[in-house]
């Protein structure tokens, strides 16, 4: 799997011609024809915990994460990402669904009454988008539900996004009430 193209990238002879858009109306172009790297600048790394108890799917993770400067750690199990939790502070957890022993959902749960990775921002991964929905509706911190198979713009943005929002959130803790 190709890397997604980074901005100092683009023009240089290593990278692939200019991306082709169509024109959805006047003013709005598609993205979905464009790299990600066309639009997309990583402002800082983040140290995300990727959890599925697919090998395939923890390697273009991890490969897409990295290539735009995260640090990535992946398990396969819900019962080792509770242990790495545990252990190790992270900025985002990437989660999937279904998995075999501990499902993502009761992660999430479990995840909220750990005292380390209470405050994480959690984005889900998976192939039942509706019925990731319905299912994360009532747990605190779930930032963003991606579709498999992944968009790559999409994931980075997520990321992106999962820390600004949880800085916000805390900014608005501190504040007193009106």
């Amino acid at each position: 799997m190709d890397a997604p193209r980074l901005p100092r990238e683009i023009g240089t002879a290593a990278a692939p011609m200019a991306a082709r858009t169509r024109t959805l109306s006047r003013d709005r172009v598609s993205v979905r024809d464009r790299p990600a790297s066309d639009w997309i600048c990583v402002a800082a790394a983040r140290d995300i915990l990727v959890v599925d108890d697919n090998d395939r799917h923890l390697d273009i993770l991890s490969a897409i994460l990295t290539s735009v400067g995260h640090e990535v750690e992946a398990c396969g199990s819900g019962a080792e990402a509770l242990r790495r939790l545990d252990s190790r502070h992270f900025d985002v957890v990437l989660l999937d669904l279904v998995m075999s022993g501990v499902s993502g959902v009761a992660l999430a749960r479990q995840m909220r009454d750990l005292g380390p990775s209470r405050e994480t921002p959690i984005i889900i991964c998976t192939a039942s988008v509706m019925l990731a929905r319905n299912q994360f509706a009532g747990i605190p911190g779930i930032v963003g539900i991606l579709g498999k198979p992944i968009d790559t713009a999409s994931l980075i943005l997520a990321v992106a996004r999962a820390s600004i929002r949880q800085r916000a959130r805390r900014a608005g803790d501190d504040q007193p009430e009106l």
